[in-house]
């Protein structure tokens, strides 16, 4: 790869070579902002990053978006090695789109293995089955079809991170929620329950699960010190809209990294949030 092997010594002397540091790449669509964030601010600080992250390249509203197109970021992955490492941040708020704006007619779903709340005495009860299926096959023909193509395409590691837990402020998202949700009515039918966006949220981190697991894809989940006891994204790492982290959360995703496969390499990494 091009990279100098670093030298340690051993218990007798000798000069040994050290594990040369993989190559870590991180694609995704509009979470991996948050990483492209912390490693700017890594930057202006002179501080290592682990990671060469991109987004995906694209229109939006008359201007492009994005940095990197999908299949020019798959051609730079098949020259990398089985030692290196393929982050996704693909896709990841299909559960927002089902679950942020209040619909007219309330509604809540019983998950496997937990105790079912006392539903709201308006809400109409969906069957689970009904909404994993749903979930399944969006997921299968949009996001599920680039993980494949991401796998197929190197021999490197790869690894899907699951985007962040919903923000249960719901005030918060009210006041700074995207144009499309706004489009979608959300100003004047309101934000949906916290509880009901937190199970759509594990709902479709367990159908990635299988995908992935099918496709010989690992996963990573959010940063545990990003999270509540509850399940949410922890206030501080609210980004100004409704579903996405700020650049804080971006730095406990570099961290977290850093500690999963770069562990030799932590003394050199640090004082950065």
């Amino acid at each position: 790869m091009g990279m100098n092997v670093e030298i340690q010594a051993s218990n007798t002397g000798a000069q040994v070579p050290k594990s040369k540091r993989p190559r870590i790449l991180l694609f995704g669509d509009s979470h991996s902002h948050a990483v492209q964030r912390a490693i700017e601010k890594r930057k202006g600080k002179d501080t290592p990053a682990p990671v060469a992250a991109y987004r995906l390249l694209k229109e939006k509203n008359g201007r492009s978006i994005g940095d990197m197109t999908f299949e020019d970021f798959l051609e730079m992955t098949r020259k990398l090695g089985p030692e290196d490492i393929v982050l996704s941040m693909i896709g990841g708020n299909q559960h927002a789109v089902f679950s942020t704006v209040q619909h007219p007619q309330p509604f809540d779903f019983f998950a496997p293995g937990q105790v079912p709340p006392s539903p709201e005495l308006s809400a109409k009860i969906v069957p689970y089955r009904a909404l994993e299926h749903a979930f399944a096959n969006g997921l299968q023909r949009g996001d599920g079809k680039s993980l494949e193509a991401l796998r197929k395409a190197t021999v490197a590691r790869v690894v899907h991170i699951i985007s962040p837990p919903p923000k249960q402020d719901n005030a918060h998202i009210q006041q700074y929620h995207e144009t499309h949700f706004a489009n979608d009515g959300l100003a004047s039918r309101g934000v949906s329950p916290p509880a009901l966006r937190l199970k759509f949220w594990t709902l479709q981190t367990r159908v990635l699960e299988s995908i992935c697991c099918a496709l010989g894809i690992e996963v990573m989940m959010p940063p545990t010190g990003a999270v509540d006891e509850q399940g949410f994204l922890r206030r501080e790492y609210y980004a100004q809209d409704a579903t996405h982290a700020n650049w804080r959360y971006g730095e406990r995703v570099l961290r977290e990294v850093e500690r999963r496969f770069l562990p030799e390499h932590l003394p050199t990494m640090r004082n950065s949030a």
